[in-house]
């Protein structure tokens, strides 16, 4: 998907199939990662779905009203092409950690070297 008005209209089309697992970025452009993150936990049929929002931003705001609004976990956007896969590989292989309550801001966010 190239923005956050595609990735909607992918996930609202019936017969696509579903992610169990969906990166957004905070920043995307047209919609950004926060107002599809609302949009995606306002709807039942994709209430399922394990959201990890990924940023630069390390700013208490952003990472504090993406826990609230029901994002599973937030990375730290690494600055190497190693730490992405790091980080993207630690999110993959512990889906389940992320889905499975009790939430808890202390591990919510992601930080990878």
């Amino acid at each position: 998907m190239n923005d956050g008005i595609e990735l909607m209209e992918y996930l609202a089309k019936n017969g696509n199939d579903l992610p169990q697992l969906l990166f957004l970025d905070l920043n995307m452009p047209r919609k950004n990662g926060l107002e599809c993150l609302k949009e995606i936990r306002s709807n039942r049929k994709l209430a399922e779905i394990a959201i990890a929002i990924y940023s630069t931003s390390l700013a208490e705001k952003d990472i504090e009203e993406t826990f609230i609004n029901g994002a599973n976990v937030y990375i730290n956007k690494p600055n190497s092409f190693d730490g992405i896969k790091q980080a993207l590989n630690t999110v993959v292989l512990n889906t389940n950690v992320y889905q499975s309550p009790p939430f808890n801001i202390a591990n919510f966010l992601l930080r990878i070297n």
